[in-house]
């Protein structure tokens, strides 16, 4: 080819072209930022301080105006602010940008090295330890994460008329389940439910052991006194510990 005049004449043409194409483009799209910038940007659903702070950081790295502004590329940097699970950014003629964030809503802490959200999922947060004194600890597998955000909410409902919140959740490596319970001195059924109760449920018939927990805890406490520990993986009924060790089977059993 480079000896050939004929072709050294088309490539040089086509290298001619595709830099003029170039160089309008880029003529172009500068004009239409000097005269087409955003007049307004909104942004929606920032409650957090910190969704706040790192939304303005954001903000101030913007480039483009109405027309050049890429906004996948915008929603994805958003998206990765902390505490924001979802962005919709959004043009609005004649100049406006329309950020709506949906921040993260912390359900339980996960593993201890980050939190988990009221949809199932995780996402982490910097200095982990001041979420750890006031959420639930979920302990479980990595994969799990889903399972045991419904089973939390499960169980959640299910101690509620109890007066108790759901303290803990321990999963093994082979499916066991345990929950801590903590009461607040409610009144239930025959008797006070107050302090902490760990839960075992096994693998199998979660929903039913706990509901039978629940069922017969009150009318046990009134009867036994304070229960350390309950252990459901009994066909009907359950064992407890007494906060002072001692043992009783067969409680509710038919």
């Amino acid at each position: 080819m480079w000896n050939d005049p004929v072709a050294l004449n088309r490539l040089s043409r086509l290298i001619l072209v595709a830099t003029l194409l170039f160089t309008l483009w880029t003529l172009g799209r500068a004009a239409a930022e000097s005269l087409a910038p955003f007049s307004r940007v909104n942004v929606v659903g920032a409650s957090k301080e910190e969704t706040r702070v790192a939304a303005r950081t954001a903000l101030g790295k913007l480039r483009g105006g109405f027309f050049a502004l890429d906004l996948d590329a915008t929603r994805v940097q958003f998206e990765q602010l902390p505490w924001v699970r979802r962005a919709d950014i959004r043009r609005v003629w004649p100049g406006r940008l329309a950020i709506v964030l949906e921040e993260q809503r912390a359900a339980a802490a996960w593993n201890d090295r980050a939190l988990l959200n009221t949809h199932g999922e995780v996402f982490a947060v910097a200095a982990m330890d001041k979420y750890l004194s006031h959420l639930p600890r979920l302990y479980a597998p990595e994969g799990t994460e889903r399972e045991t955000a419904r089973r939390y909410g499960e169980f959640v409902a299910v101690a509620q008329p109890l007066g108790m919140r759901v303290d803990q959740i321990v999963v093994t490596a082979r499916q066991s389940w345990r929950v801590r319970l903590h009461g607040g001195g409610a009144s239930g059924g025959a008797g006070t439910v107050s302090g902490s109760v760990l839960v075992e449920l096994g693998r199998e018939h979660l929903s039913e052991r706990l509901a039978r927990f629940a069922r017969f805890y009150p009318q046990a406490v009134a009867t036994l006194g304070p229960i350390a520990r309950a252990d459901m993986r009994y066909p009907n009924g359950f064992a407890a510990q007494m906060r002072g060790g001692k043992m009783a089977k067969n409680i509710g059993k038919a």
